[in-house]
């Protein structure tokens, strides 16, 4: 994931999270909509905010899986 993740963070984000949610096909806003994020995390990470999408990464490299925290 970190290869791509500087040029494209979305992109990058977005295989990360196929694997982790076990959905192979869905797009970005679809696994950001429908994953365990919480109102204003979901909002943050819909806007693209860097510091979020930063988090998620770290978060997803961390611990290979998602939580509701903010």
């Amino acid at each position: 994931m970190f290869a791509t993740y500087d040029a494209d963070p979305v992109a990058a984000l977005t295989m990360a999270m196929r694997i982790v949610l076990d959905r192979p096909d869905a797009d970005y806003r679809t696994l950001v909509t429908t994953g365990p994020f919480d109102d204003d995390r979901r909002t943050r990470l819909l806007a693209a905010d860097v510091a979020t999408l930063d988090a998620l990464a770290q978060e997803l490299n961390e611990t290979r899986t998602l939580t509701s925290r903010s």
